[in-house]
């Protein structure tokens, strides 16, 4: 075989690959359906929240994820998803703390808290990934952190399996990522 076949069918190769293995970006819905569907993903929360509220127990957490949970990243790259916001600003009007637990490296994390403070999250603290670690470890050592540090985690909003794998929190609120269309 020649080199020139032999490139063209590597090339292939990877193609094919790379279209079966990575998410597909087709498989994203249009704004308004994510909208509508983040919208279902919350239903109960508030309800949920109060009741978890009014049982008490010292200090509580909500949990959030960032990227297409907390800011539409790919929708509207650095804005909240609306019905996110409104939960964690409820939740923090009900005295309960808001943390975030995200994919991104640790030393982008003042920059992330920076960006989630100007567009109206309150943000009590922020964990991210660790050098060489895997995203699902992170997002387990992080709330493994935050229950270390005397919180009950009451809720866990995110998007991706990623986000649920593990426990240390009572209720999970699943947004659509559409067969990691939206990771």
């Amino acid at each position: 075989m020649s080199r020139r076949l032999f490139a063209a069918a590597l090339l292939a190769t990877v193609l094919v690959l790379s279209v079966l293995v990575a998410p597909s970006q087709a498989n994203a819905p249009s704004k308004r359906k994510w909208l509508k569907d983040t919208r279902s993903a919350m239903y109960g929360s508030r309800a949920y929240l109060d009741r978890r509220v009014e049982r008490g127990g010292a200090p509580l957490a909500v949990n959030f994820d960032i990227d297409n949970t907390a800011l539409a990243t790919r929708y509207q790259p650095g804005r909240p998803v609306p019905v996110v916001l409104r939960f964690a600003r409820y939740a923090r009007s009900k005295g309960v703390s808001v943390v975030f637990n995200t994919g991104r490296k640790q030393t982008d994390l003042s920059r992330s808290a920076s960006r989630l403070r100007r567009v109206g999250y309150p943000v009590s603290a922020i964990c991210g990934r660790g050098s060489g670690e895997a995203l699902v470890e992170s997002k387990q050592r992080c709330r493994q952190q935050y229950v270390d540090a005397g919180y009950t985690i009451i809720a866990n909003v995110g998007n991706r399996t990623t986000d649920f794998e593990g426990r240390n929190y009572e209720r999970g609120f699943k947004l659509p990522s559409y067969g990691r269309a939206l990771s």
